[in-house]
């Protein structure tokens, strides 16, 4: 049995899968566009009313060839979100950042974990700065930043090094001491990776998960590598929805995620649920 650590929450995987519903709060989302605060609330609330665990506020885009903001507008856009959230969600609050002076705004504002996707190219203050405030952390790994990361990303053996890149993560992370049961990894699936590498990585993310020797966090939702395994645009975000949702319910059977990262929690939580139910059932032997 796994557990997960963020400040006061305490999950057990025994309970099942989490579920992190997305909160963008940044104009240039390839998801959802241009968010006022009351909008941004609004969809908060909407996925806590569908059963998502945790939200997970982002003020920055990470999409392929997206430029950096500075920190100050990045703190404009999620710290009045934390801030509202923190006192009326009952839902405990995650950052999605790769900076770490955001990541500490939002702890200090209330939010109970950091979801570092750049967690691969630069933990070194983060990871000092979580574990002063006991907090969670989703190590999220990145080949390069999103400007230039899908330009042409290479491997030898994409497993091997995403799992090599994120145990150093863990090695830095006892050394500042950030306890084991805080974290959670991530294969960064669309992060520096073409099709045959996020597939790769899909399918052993059961022993990508033992040999980190922590569970998964997998953020799949609404990614290219959808369109581009079922070779059509895919242009409206319900066909992704519906795609994210059977293949998380695939990933849950594999082993080894903790929590799944996703649009439209509803949709998903229903496929999970599914599939559990028909996992349960016995098989007939001829």
């Amino acid at each position: 049995m796994n557990v997960w650590n963020c400040r006061s929450y305490r999950w057990s995987s025994s309970n099942g899968p989490l579920i992190m519903g997305i909160v963008n709060a940044t104009p240039d989302s390839f998801s959802d566009k241009n968010p006022t605060l009351k909008k941004a609330l609004d969809h908060a609330y909407q996925l806590e009313k569908d059963g998502a665990d945790i939200l997970d506020i982002g003020g920055e885009s990470t999409r392929p060839g997206s430029c950096s903001v500075p920190v100050e507008e990045e703190c404009a856009r999620v710290l009045p979100l934390i801030r509202i959230l923190v006192k009326e969600s009952s839902l405990p609050v995650s950052i999605d950042t790769q900076k770490e002076m955001v990541a500490r705004a939002a702890l200090d504002a209330g939010a109970s974990i950091v979801n570092h996707v750049s967690s691969s190219l630069d933990f070194a203050n983060m990871l000092a700065t979580v574990a002063s405030h006991n907090a969670g952390y989703v190590a999220m790994h990145m080949l390069a930043r999103p400007k230039t990361m899908q330009k042409k990303p290479e491997y030898k053996d994409a497993v091997e090094e995403v799992i090599l890149a994120l145990s150093k993560v863990a090695m830095a992370a006892e050394e500042a001491g950030l306890p084991s049961n805080n974290i959670l990894y991530d294969p960064g699936i669309g992060f520096g990776k073409r099709l045959e590498h996020n597939l790769a990585l899909m399918k052993q993310i059961s022993l990508i998960s033992r040999r980190l020797n922590r569970p998964l966090l997998m953020g799949i939702s609404r990614k290219s590598w959808l369109s581009q395994l079922m070779e059509e645009p895919l242009e409206r975000n319900e066909e992704r929805d519906v795609l994210t949702a059977i293949a998380s319910s695939l990933l849950q059977k594999n082993g080894g995620v903790f929590c799944h990262r996703v649009h439209n929690v509803k949709l998903v939580k229903q496929a999970l649920k599914l599939s559990r139910e028909i996992g349960e059932t016995e098989t007939w032997v001829g």
